[in-house]
């Protein structure tokens, strides 16, 4: 399976299908996949497990702003991401929500929070994985080399 493969049929269906039945999980590994489209973004690296992920959350949250440019007033990466990598929490400047249950996304809450509502920044995520997916890259890219492997060994 090639990479673009991978956000279409991962990033952007199985997390879908998450973050519909399970809106908490939802906000975690949409953070792992900010990081993973970053990655693939950063195009003068060749090996996958060599990009300092710093870098690869940087370039994904870049995408991130070109669908909402309101996601570079938030620190997704030590608020969101790193709660959630060891606590499965966000830090105390995000609040999660829905918004079935009323949240607006980005709004701000009683303790002055930055509100994110599941669903908004699921549809957000997806667009920039489409970024990717309509992006042609060199070549020699690691984009265009196999990314996973699925099958018998």
């Amino acid at each position: 399976m090639y990479a673009k493969e991978f956000i279409k049929h991962v990033l952007i269906d199985e997390i879908k299908d998450i973050s519909e039945r399970h809106p908490y999980l939802s906000f975690g590994l949409i953070c792992l996949g900010i990081e993973l489209i970053g990655k693939c973004d950063l195009i003068k690296y060749k090996d996958w497990h060599k990009i300092d992920h710093g870098k690869a959350f940087k370039s994904g949250m870049k995408l991130m702003e070109k669908v909402d440019s309101r996601y570079a007033t938030v620190d997704l990466k030590n608020e969101l991401r790193n709660g959630f990598a060891h606590t499965l929490l966000p830090k105390s400047k995000i609040a999660l929500g829905e918004l079935k249950n009323g949240v607006v996304h980005f709004s701000k809450g009683q303790n002055g929070q930055t509100i994110l509502a599941s669903e908004v920044l699921y549809q957000d995520f997806a667009k920039a994985c489409q970024m990717i997916i309509g992006k042609d890259f060199p070549p020699d890219d690691k984009m265009n080399k196999p990314f996973l492997y699925i099958g018998p060994i």
